[in-house]
């Protein structure tokens, strides 16, 4: 029987080298950021590496803003309770090129290391709709070459881009992204790679899981079965499996 779980995050990340492209699940401020992944990822000194991220500017300190949110919003721990955005490989250096949906460089009030390595010239930044940047690692994911979109045309988004005319709209060419590696946060797997999500932790997850050539998961709890009516990721799209640190998610 297939058993995808491995024993650390250091073993899960062993294969990713300097250079690689990796994508990642989740966004800063709602549950679902593979930050014990990204630590490990870190901790190999890596270089050169392409990011793909619906947010990429904050680095530790940045996390902070989040705090404990209002309402029903999950808790979001403090950066030293283990949350590690991933712009904390930025703030580390090892960043030369961010696949993006949002930068703050029009901010001045705020310089994240992202933008920092941006205006050093140390860092390429490519600006991207939520939805196109989904898109973009869906058609990876399935094999596709790219998918035609009105968002972005007549914008610097659409600049050197193909444009052809659908019932008379215009709509741009948005390439597939096919990553090295998918990076993913989940609520449950068993050990095959069935997922199930929670809260927030739902927002790009999924769309990321089998997006890159390997795709590692961190989940809170590794479990003997899940209900099938509940898997949102089935197990072929993914590779490996390990335990989270960081589990302070309100349940």
């Amino acid at each position: 029987m297939i058993n995808k779980v491995v024993e650390s995050a250091a073993e899960a990340v062993a294969d990713i080298g300097s250079g690689a492209m990796i994508a990642f699940g989740g966004f800063v401020g709602v549950p679902g950021v593979p930050s014990t992944l990204i630590k490990a990822i870190a901790e190999r000194g890596l270089s050169d590496l392409t990011i793909i991220a619906c947010e990429s500017g904050r680095g530790r300190a940045g996390a902070q803003s989040y705090g404990a949110g209002g309402g029903n919003q999950p808790y979001i721990p403090e950066p030293e309770d283990g949350v590690y955005p991933v712009g904390y490989l930025a703030e580390l250096g090892q960043v030369r090129k961010a696949i993006t949906t949002f930068s703050s460089l029009n901010n001045p009030n705020f310089d994240g290391p992202l933008e920092a390595g941006v205006r050093r010239g140390d860092v390429e930044i490519e600006l991207i709709g939520q939805g196109s940047l989904c898109e973009r690692l869906r058609c990876g994911r399935a094999g596709l070459g790219g998918v035609y979109t009105p968002v972005g045309v007549g914008t610097k988004i659409g600049e050197g881009k193909d444009v052809r005319y659908f019932d008379g709209v215009p709509h741009l060419l948005e390439t597939a992204l096919r990553p090295d590696f998918a990076i993913i946060s989940a609520y449950q797997a068993d050990r095959f790679g069935n997922l199930i999500y929670r809260h927030g932790a739902r927002t790009t997850n999924p769309v990321v899981a089998g997006s890159g050539k390997v795709t590692i998961v961190e989940v809170e709890e590794v479990v003997d079965y899940l209900d099938p009516q509940h898997i949102v990721t089935p197990s072929p799209y993914v590779d490996r499996i390990v335990l989270s640190d960081r589990r302070l998610m309100v349940r």
